[in-house]
């Protein structure tokens, strides 16, 4: 099991950033997560692999002026 934002999720071997955001709804925000207390931007989601057990956070950018 993983993590997501305080959700329980099932994990798989290999299951990638990138895998697990395409099976979430309302995540077009997300181009930062925390993974295990580690930022890992866009660009790496689609070879950063999820251990089990991970914490999983979504982190949406807030621009402001």
């Amino acid at each position: 099991m993983i993590e997501v934002d305080k959700r329980q999720l099932p994990w798989s071997e290999n299951l990638t950033m990138a895998s697990l955001l395409e099976t979430l709804d309302n995540v077009d925000f997300c181009s930062v997560v925390r993974l295990n207390g580690r930022l890992v931007s866009s660009p790496k989601f689609a070879e950063t692999i999820i251990p089990d057990n991970s914490k999983i956070q979504l982190l949406p950018l807030v621009s402001g002026g």
